[in-house]
């Protein structure tokens, strides 16, 4: 979204990696660069590390080897099943991989008394994972705001930026492009939901985003966007069940609905 939200923030967040169309400079053709994958992020971990007090958040559990399969439809990337694995456990967080049909996407989590923070673009969300199928080499600038609230009451809202510095592939060249990613997200309480992965009491969230990458082509500058709204339900003990996001990436508009088709959480 990936809260990611989202998961999934976020992404939380979905989508994945078949190929992006870049319409407004290749007269509607595919890029020819193969699919980016996102560079390892630093830090070491452990199979027997603990998780630190913060990684505490029932709405998202941290655990070892915990994973999340979802089935994901409508989006610009047509439809796919992907699976979240926690991979590692860092004295400050977590590592998060998200494994595509085509891609996998790595981000490191900080758990702080706020609440989760994603340090990496990526997992989640379409319009995430649709920007970072233009990118690779990515590098995170700067983050502020949160992922995912430890607690969130009735009604909260709260926010995450990240900006970016990356090499957009376009067709017979790469250049340096700067991008950001802006999300919104509140509270708007407590549904029962079905999915493949069973029936939950989960907890609903709207989330609203914007992406931007600016990319220099041939000297003249061209700014792509993805923007768009989103529903979203985490159910407590579980993690994120499903989404419900309308997007719009440069004027092309899509519904795109992930749902949870099973999980593990030793």
């Amino acid at each position: 979204m990936e809260i990611n939200l989202v998961r999934q923030i976020q992404r939380n967040i979905i989508s994945l990696a078949i190929l992006v169309l870049i319409t407004a400079c290749s007269g509607n053709e595919t890029p020819n660069a193969p699919l980016p994958m996102l560079l390892p992020p630093g830090g070491s971990s452990s199979n027997d590390a603990v998780p630190n007090e913060y990684c505490d958040n029932p709405l998202f559990p941290v655990k070892q080897n915990a994973s999340w399969t979802h089935y994901s439809n409508g989006g610009p990337n047509g439809d796919f099943s992907y699976t979240d694995t926690i991979t590692g456990i860092l004295p400050d967080g977590f590592i998060l991989t998200s494994q595509f049909p085509t891609l996998t996407l790595t981000q490191n989590w900080i758990c702080s008394p706020e609440g989760y923070i994603a340090q990496q673009l990526g997992g989640g969300t379409t319009a995430s994972v649709s920007m970072q199928n233009m990118i690779s080499d990515f590098q995170t600038l700067q983050v502020s705001g949160l992922s995912l609230p430890r607690t969130i009451t009735p009604g909260m809202q709260w926010h995450y930026d990240l900006s970016m510095q990356g090499s957009v592939a376009m067709p017979g060249e790469q250049t340096q492009s700067p991008g950001t990613f802006s999300l919104n997200m509140q509270e708007l309480g407590t549904e029962s939901v079905t999915t493949l992965a069973g029936t939950f009491d989960a907890t609903k969230l709207q989330a609203e985003f914007i992406a931007n990458i600016d990319v220099d082509f041939q000297g003249s500058p061209i700014r792509y966007t993805i923007n768009g709204t989103s529903i979203l339900w985490y159910a407590p003990g579980v993690g994120f069940i499903k989404s419900i996001e309308n997007i719009d990436f440069s004027g092309t508009s899509f519904t795109s609905t992930t749902e949870l088709q099973s999980y593990n959480i030793p």
